[in-house]
């Protein structure tokens, strides 16, 4: 391999084939059966077919996929030395791991290799006055940059990005095509943000003028830490004064939104369609579920966990995990309680009329 070569976090799309022999050394399983079997790829023990492997824990989950052992057309199986000792009729090869969940992980990663990319420059990137382009970097196509940013070495920039004024991309970061970087946002290193992401647009900021609404000028930054990665069409609003921040190791879904001012702490996850209103602080090692909704103004302290689809509309102080949403039920009864809903306040002050009764009627 060309040690001019970059190497990014995207996996090539075909698998390279490999025996479970070199699996097993290369992954420090113990091999029980035919080492010489070729595996392709990975798959569920449910769908898994010839030339995949698939994997069993000793987790809460063994007993419900126990049953399709005696089935699974897979051509190797991942478990446990437990698992093994009493499943002693498996008649497929085995490779034995304390943890087979990661064992697959690192399987997947031996035969999809990461890609490549020698460091090139298309002729039709656009570059702005006063940039520096480190010379180990890999610039795709109809990619325009602006003036005076700065691209570390080994950042990959595939097709269609555009990276604005006066921003900089740190060393070992990847981004996927028609990724939209305002000016003055700073990416760290080891990042990756996918297709459609959108960093430094204006945050929603406007005040009233009689009938009109008048436009308070954005005119803060994004900076984002090391390590962090950002999933597709998400949108990273520029703060309006301070800067928004993302600190390391932070990962976020598809489709979210992050308004101006917010600052998430280190090692936070967020999921899916969650939208978080300007001025919050989320806590470092949060968990945030998909399609959550979190108030403007609010902080949240460290280590929380949010139940998925929840509204938080006030500062969480305390660690711990934390839901709002309520549960399907079916339309005959949700009707009801709606209606019950909208009764609770005239419900309070009955209740509160009869408390009172009851009380002068106990001290008569």
């Amino acid at each position: 391999m060309n040690l001019e070569t970059i190497s990014s976090p995207q996996y090539a799309s075909q698998s390279k084939p490999l025996s479970l022999k070199v699996i097993a050394q290369a992954i420090g399983a113990k091999l029980v059966g035919e080492g010489d079997v070729i595996i392709e790829n990975v798959g569920t023990i449910q769908s898994a077919h010839k030339a995949q492997i698939t994997f069993l824990n000793n987790s809460d989950q063994y007993h419900k996929y126990r049953q399709h052992l005696a089935d699974t057309q897979a051509s190797a199986l991942i478990t446990t030395q437990d698992i093994f000792e009493q499943e002693r009729d498996l008649n497929i090869p085995l490779l034995i791991h304390d943890e087979p969940r990661q064992a697959i992980v690192k399987v997947v990663h031996l035969l999809f290799p990461k890609l490549h990319f020698s460091p090139s420059k298309h002729p039709s990137v656009v570059v702005g006055e006063g940039a520096e382009i480190h010379p180990k970097t890999f610039i795709g196509p109809n990619v325009v940059i602006g003036k005076n940013v700065i691209i570390e070495e080994n950042v990959i920039i595939q097709a269609n990005c555009i990276i604005g004024d006066d921003s900089i991309i740190a060393k070992n970061s990847f981004l996927h095509p028609n990724v939209n970087i305002y000016s003055n946002c700073h990416l760290g290193q080891q990042c990756v943000i996918h297709s459609g992401v959108v960093i430094g647009s204006d945050g929603f900021g406007f005040v009233r003028n009689g009938a009109h609404w008048v436009k308070v000028p954005q005119i803060g930054g994004v900076r984002i830490g090391d390590r962090v990665e950002i999933g597709a069409n998400t949108t990273i609003d520029r703060g309006a004064i301070d800067h928004t921040v993302i600190e390391d190791d932070v990962i976020l879904d598809n489709l979210i939104q992050i308004g101006h001012n917010v600052k998430i702490g280190k090692g936070t996850a967020i999921a899916a369609c969650t939208g978080i209103a300007g001025s919050s602080v989320i806590g470092q090692n949060c968990l945030i579920g998909g399609a959550s909704n979190i108030n403007g103004h609010i902080n949240i302290t460290n280590q929380v966990s949010i139940v998925g689809c929840s509204n938080v509309g006030k500062s969480i102080t305390e660690s711990g995990a934390y839901a709002s949403a309520l549960t399907v039920t079916d339309m005959r009864t949700w009707k009801k309680n709606l209606v019950r809903f909208h009764q609770l306040d005239k419900i309070a002050n009955r209740l509160a009329q009869v408390e009172s009764q009851l009380q002068s009627e106990k001290g008569a």
